[in-house]
């Protein structure tokens, strides 16, 4: 019978993180629960796991795998453990998550004060009679669960075709676009996922990617530096021949599904320098966090947080075509000035459409909102602006969502007519913009981001 002992927060920030990939709907129970099994660990690797994240009494250091899958998607992780014997269980995810949350948080001494010092280790224990007992001291659960025998088989990965990108790196750019995904169920599949195509531009390396709902395109671009943590160069040699491999694949374009991007997102890691490893495995796309969420250069990378999703099948739409051509007329104004004066106004947009009117004369930007049966909200703010004038009626949440994630000082507005697209671009004006470092923790000013917005009918 499974028997563990871990940590309590070790345990926790695993659960949180795995738990994304359950099914909430009750199509088939099982997958409401994570898999937990131990890990017959290569002798070779195990000794790099810190010692630390396990009891410095124990005789059997060892790891537990914590997965879970809604049969699209699937999230891996592993935890230091004291195993004391072998096996397999599934727990359902939240039911599981509430009760170690609930433990307390580390022990206490003999005279009854607690001790920040000395983490709790929570035992969990599976009874012949099918039940798994979770306790610490004088607290017990007792939960019925589901044989692991019925859990999906999930897929592993092993393969050299891959390539690394900084983890923080990656989180920006699809901060950058991931709410312009369309939401709606009968919308196109290739809508319903981010796009990412590997670009050369004069002889430099560059990661892209797109999102639109057909109402609006973000898009959001990094330099992928050439150096021995991302292997682009080398990829390109080992594999510009083979039509199937990663490079040729990103060099094509693939779509990812929202749902793996928003988990893979959610991770908050101090380290700046860590790197996810990307590969391509049939049609699922692997990310692979090498040092996981709980150990810090301590796992080797075969044991590191895993997501993976199946790819979304199809061609993307021509997004260049609606890209910022020449012989646009352009506003510069200041972010935080525009921000404030949409979210003034947008107390009295419509509800369905969030529409807001911008007109545009010299130096000067009138934003204004009429509701029918509420009233009129009007605000005005100075831009360098020397074009005729002109009025554009645009969704006020959809402008929101996109210059809310730019932190340069100034953006580029640009515009043609009433009927064209409207473009929205930041305005890097000093490479060493000092709130732009603070906000991202990036040294990338080499980036590229453009919103696009398709102007409302009058």
């Amino acid at each position: 019978m499974f028997n563990f002992k871990i940590k309590k927060n070790v345990f926790l920030k695993s659960i949180l993180v795995v738990q994304g990939a359950t099914e909430k709907k009750i199509s088939l129970p099982v997958l409401s629960n994570l898999l937990i099994e131990s890990v017959v660990s290569d002798e070779r690797i195990l000794p790099d796991i810190d010692n630390s994240n396990v009891m410095s009494d124990n005789k059997n250091n060892g790891l537990i795998k914590i997965s879970a899958t809604d049969l699209e998607i699937t999230i891996k992780d592993f935890c230091s453990a004291e195993i004391i014997s072998e096996g397999k269980i599934t727990l359902n995810a939240r039911t599981l998550y509430n009760i170690i949350k609930e433990f307390p948080d580390e022990k206490n001494n003999k005279d009854g004060k607690n001790n920040k010092n000395e983490e709790i280790y929570i035992e969990i224990k599976e009874t012949e009679t099918g039940l798994v007992i979770i306790s610490y001291k004088k607290i017990i659960f007792k939960l019925t669960t589901i044989p692991a025998i019925d859990y999906p088989t999930l897929l592993d990965v092993i393969t050299d075709d891959n390539f690394n990108v900084n983890f923080k790196f990656l989180k920006f750019i699809i901060n950058k676009v991931i709410f312009a995904v369309s939401l709606l169920e009968d919308t196109k599949k290739s809508l319903s996922g981010i796009y990412f195509i590997l670009l050369e531009i004069e002889g430099k390396n560059y990661l892209r990617v797109v999102a639109t709902d057909g109402h609006r395109l973000s898009l959001a671009q990094i330099p992928l530096f050439n150096n021995a943590d991302n292997k682009i160069n080398e990829i390109n040699e080992k594999s510009s021949d083979n039509l199937d491999s990663i490079y040729n694949k990103f060099k094509e374009g693939v779509i990812i599904p929202k749902k793996i991007l928003s988990e893979l997102i959610k991770i908050n890691l101090e380290d700046k320098d860590v790197f996810v490893n990307i590969s391509i495995n049939l049609n699922n796309i692997i990310f692979k966090l090498n040092d996981g969420i709980n150990n810090k250069n301590n796992i080797n990378s075969i044991y590191g947080t895993t997501f993976i999703s199946r790819l979304i099948d199809g061609k993307y739409p021509n997004y260049e075509a609606i890209l910022p051509k020449d012989n646009y007329k352009t506003a510069i104004i200041k972010t935080v000035e525009l921000i404030n004066s949409i979210k003034r106004v947008y107390v009295l947009a419509e509800e369905k459409s969030h529409s807001v009117e911008l007109s545009f004369t010299k130096n000067l930007l009138i934003i204004k909102t009429i509701q029918t049966n509420q009233g009129e909200a009007v605000d005005e703010i100075e831009i360098e602006y020397d074009g005729e004038p002109i009025n554009i009626k645009l969704n006020s949440k959809y402008i929101l969502d996109f210059i809310g994630n730019i932190y340069d000082e100034k953006i580029i507005l640009k515009f043609n007519t009433i009927s064209t697209p409207l473009v929205i671009e930041p305005l890097i004006e000093n490479k060493d913009n000092n709130k732009l470092k603070n906000q991202t923790d990036l040294n990338v000013f080499d980036y590229k981001l453009t919103g696009v917005f398709m102007p409302m009918r009058y």
